[in-house]
């Protein structure tokens, strides 16, 4: 019996490992004027530095929770922008990195990046008038990033990435048109173990069964925003919808929802213009999930509705009208939560 115990144990680990990797990169780029409030930025070639510690586990918890072994990991920048009125920023970031290997020595990771940026030069009336890009010393920060990297020895790789790289503050404090820039990088990355092989970790969990699911959601969802730019004045946006979801492959599922929701900002603007109708909005949407694990992400489109009763035409549009529904979904308990932004 025990001999029997010690065997299932002993099973069960071998596919568990917990690797670790540190990282140094130097960055270089070009800022990207999108819009003509900030066309000061143009030519603007920002450099940075940065640090990262990441981790990857392969065990059984990992595999169910992504449906494969992502790096998981911290990040710690800094950038100088290249520009008077920009000025510099610090960033700290959670990433996350999926990895598609090519043979033994060779591969691609695709970079997710959520955190938060100090900003040294805010706009300021009086002494920076001329920053359009930032009105906070903190901002949210977001980047996309592709890196293809080759393994030199089995503690030491050598990545190079292309990064898309965002700051906003949600249009909660005006001027905020946000800072974008592309930048380059060359990254020298440290195991203190040898880097893992996960394509035999990954075929062993794919052999797992899976069953198929129609799942029924309820969500909610809301956001603030503003008429235009000429005022800091924002107005709630709030609504309720359901959605039914039928899964048709081990990472695909589609579905069908409705929603109803309350628009004030829309219902001040036609105050303003002098209509008198509801701001109440409904629609049908049709979409596409990408499941990954327990995350779902997710992309619709709908078939608008104004009013009960008033159809837009016949045209399907993206989201709601005037806003972008974020289409990055956490599954939680059944509860879809959605983030409008303007």
């Amino acid at each position: 019996m025990l001999t029997f115990m010690c065997f299932e144990s002993s099973s069960q680990n071998v596919y568990a490992t917990n690797e670790k990797r540190w990282s140094i990169a130097a960055s270089k780029g070009f800022v990207f004027a999108h819009s003509k409030d900030v066309e000061n930025t143009r030519g603007a070639h920002p450099w940075g530095i940065q640090a990262d510690y990441s981790w990857r586990k392969t065990d059984s918890f990992t595999y169910k929770k992504f449906y494969g072994f992502p790096e998981q990991g911290l990040t710690l920048a800094y950038f100088n922008f290249d520009n008077t009125v920009l000025g510099s920023g610090v960033l700290a970031a959670y990433f996350l990195e999926p990895e598609i290997r090519i043979g033994r020595k060779a591969g691609v990771h695709f970079r997710a990046t959520l955190g938060s940026i100090w900003l040294s030069n805010p706009y300021d009336a009086h002494n920076n008038p001329d920053n359009n890009s930032y009105s906070t010393p903190v901002s949210g920060y977001a980047s996309l990033g592709i890196e293809p990297y080759l393994l030199v020895t089995p503690k030491w790789q050598l990545m190079f990435s292309a990064s898309y790289r965002h700051t906003s503050n949600g249009g909660f404090k005006l001027p905020n048109k946000g800072i974008n820039w592309i930048t380059g990088e060359v990254m020298l990355c440290y195991f203190p173990n040898p880097k893992i092989d996960i394509k035999p970790v990954l075929k062993h969990y794919m052999q797992q069964p899976y069953k198929k699911f129609l799942r029924c959601d309820i969500f909610i969802f809301g956001a603030l925003r503003g008429i235009d730019d000429t005022t800091t004045i924002r107005y709630g946006v709030a609504g309720i919808g359901m959605q039914v979801a039928k899964q048709t492959g081990k990472t695909h599922a589609f579905t069908l929802a409705f929603e109803l929701y309350h628009d004030n900002a829309d219902k001040q603007q036609m105050k303003i213009e002098g209509i008198s109708k509801s701001g109440t909005k409904s629609g049908v949407m049709l979409g596409h999930e990408f499941l990954w694990g327990k995350y779902i992400f997710s992309q619709q489109i709908s078939h608008l509705i104004i009013r009960p009763g008033i159809i837009v035409g016949d045209s399907i549009v993206l989201s709601m009208i005037d806003s972008w529904l974020v289409s990055i979904l956490k599954h939680i308990n059944r509860l879809r939560i959605f983030l409008i932004f303007d």
